[in-house]
């Protein structure tokens, strides 16, 4: 199967960049979500803020992280629209490719030297970094009385997610599907 062309970033970005653009982003969604959680019945809006801005932090820092835990060395990162915009509707495929997201940039060497298994983590910690911090910021706001926060949760857990993941699986160049072709040429 042919590789899926890759995107053009609008920007590019240093490792150190990115990391503190991200870093930056996640910290300030735990501001949000905590500030959310103290407000209690008035917290609804400082909660979809704080999901909004880690959902533009999560996933290319994810792949990062355990990229560069297991040996994988990074470029930098890409500033561009959805990678796939075909899955999405006429309207929201407009949106989502003019939305700002960062895709983190493996070293093609280093990518290929690395084990099938830490491929496999490197592709799939996206994911599982945008399903982990897209539960656990409604769950949060749920504990602490934010109004709402259980249908967040569960348009999290149900709608996001699963779009996020079934994206990922059936796409060819999708995190998921990487990660298991990754898997099976482990076993293979």
């Amino acid at each position: 199967m042919p590789t899926p062309k890759r995107v053009t970033p609008w920007l590019t970005m240093s490792v150190a960049q990115g990391n503190a653009v991200q870093a930056g982003g996640l910290i300030g969604a735990a501001v949000l979500a905590r500030h959310a959680g103290r407000k209690g019945a008035h917290g609804m809006p400082w909660m979809i803020a704080s999901r909004l801005l880690a959902y533009f932090s999560e996933h290319a820092f994810s792949h990062w992280i355990v990229g560069r835990a297991l040996g994988i060395r990074f470029t930098g990162y890409g500033l561009h629209g959805t990678s796939h915009p075909h899955l999405y509707p006429p309207g929201v495929r407009w949106v989502f490719s003019h939305l700002p997201l960062l895709s983190a940039r493996a070293e093609p060497a280093s990518l290929r030297a690395a084990s099938p298994v830490a491929r496999a983590a490197m592709y799939s910690a996206g994911t599982l970094g945008t399903v982990l911090v897209g539960l656990a910021i409604p769950a949060y706001a749920m504990g602490h009385g934010v109004p709402r926060a259980r249908g967040l949760l569960v348009a999290s857990g149900v709608v996001t997610n699963a779009f996020v993941i079934l994206s990922e699986v059936l796409r060819p160049g999708g995190d998921l599907s990487r990660a298991w072709r990754a898997l099976r040429e482990h076993t293979g």
